[in-house]
């Protein structure tokens, strides 16, 4: 979700407890159900340049503390909320869809 005073990142914790660094391009709400788009962060500006850019979207909860959370979410989840996320995001980014290929 991109603010008028600069891009908004987190970071996350992966199964195998690693951190990585995403930039949060924004979200949408479907059913009730905030699910946000992100793309990986990278340290190195080679690396950035190499990533594939690959949108990671997840749904965003509360666990049992109240603290807002991340989860992924299954392919008929994704279905449902790609296309409205692609269509939010697609006026400030150039969405390539591969699954048109």
């Amino acid at each position: 979700m991109a603010n008028e005073y600069g891009n908004d990142f987190v970071v996350l914790t992966d199964e195998d407890g690693r951190e990585i660094e995403f930039e949060l391009l924004g979200s949408v709400d479907c059913d009730g159900i905030t699910y946000v788009g992100l793309v990986e962060q990278f340290d190195d500006p080679q690396a950035q340049l190499e990533s594939d850019g690959q949108l990671v979207v997840l749904k965003a909860i509360e666990d049992d503390s109240g603290e807002e959370i991340f989860v992924t979410i299954d392919s008929e989840e994704l279905a449902k909320v790609l296309p409205l996320l692609e269509e939010a995001l697609g006026e400030e980014y150039d969405i390539d869809d591969e699954s048109e290929e």
